[in-house]
């Protein structure tokens, strides 16, 4: 009995980590044909420990505090970012943009650590946050190198949604653009994920393998085309193969 009350409930978080704006209790109990009463009780459960939290005027559901904590600590303690640290902190230095680095963990973008704060630039970004992967450089160049049916698996419906007014939203677009950045060793976001913020993303490896993605983001008055391409490309460059080199047997 209890390990089925926790079969379901780590199935509950699971559904809220795919649902950003929440869902009601009425959506949770369809969508995992869950007892309504059941669901009720596990809903209460997490909201006392903060796990999940709920919207005072709509009453949707949505993951809470509690498990950004957790997530956090999980992955501001991965071996990849203690070997990281230094480099990231240089590439802030030098280029004076915000800088992240981004595994791919289960069909999602997420972030693993972000170095600077801009004055006059804000982001949803920290450490822990997810998104999906199309739109977004850094997802870009993990995605670059992923195998058509992997792709497919993250994407089965070819639905991409739109974040910025040049996301790619075709996904057979997206696969042309993915075999670009593989050829180039680099991608570029474009305002596809920010209106008004570019960015440019290289890719961490483990052996041949890409573990990682680095990325360089800012204002497009900043973050000039002829700035990413002079100067920008191979600064990125540079530190994700700087990380690359340092990585023996990093645990992701």
């Amino acid at each position: 009995m209890v390990t089925n009350t926790l079969d379901k409930a780590i199935r509950i978080l699971e559904l809220l980590s795919e649902h950003v704006h929440g869902l009601p209790l009425s959506e949770i109990s369809r969508e995992l044909d869950f007892p309504k009463s059941t669901t009720h009780h596990i809903l209460q459960t997490f909201l006392s420990h903060h796990y999940i939290s709920q919207n005072a005027d709509t009453k949707r559901y949505s993951l809470g505090v509690g498990i950004l904590q957790i997530s956090s600590t999980v992955l501001a303690n991965l071996d990849i970012n203690k070997i990281a640290e230094g480099y990231l902190q240089e590439l802030y230095e030098k280029s004076r943009e915000i800088v992240h680095m981004y595994i791919l963990r289960e069909g999602k973008l997420a972030c693993v650590a972000k170095v600077g704060n801009p004055r006059g630039l804000t982001l949803s970004s920290f450490v822990g946050w997810t998104t999906e992967p199309h739109a977004a450089g850094a997802g870009k160049v993990l995605l670059a190198e992923e195998p058509r049916d992997k792709i497919l698996s993250i994407y089965p419906d070819k639905v991409l949604r739109r974040y910025g007014k040049k996301t790619i939203t075709d996904f057979d677009e997206l696969l042309r653009e993915l075999r670009k950045v593989r050829r180039q060793g680099y991608a570029i976001d474009d305002e596809e994920y920010y209106q008004g913020i570019r960015c440019v993303a290289a890719p961490v490896r483990a052996g041949k393998r890409v573990v990682a993605s680095v990325s360089c983001t800012g204002p497009i008055f900043r973050m000039t085309m002829e700035r990413i391409r002079g100067e920008l490309v191979n600064r990125v460059k540079q530190t994700a193969e700087d990380i690359s080199r340092n990585l023996k047997d990093v645990r992701l």
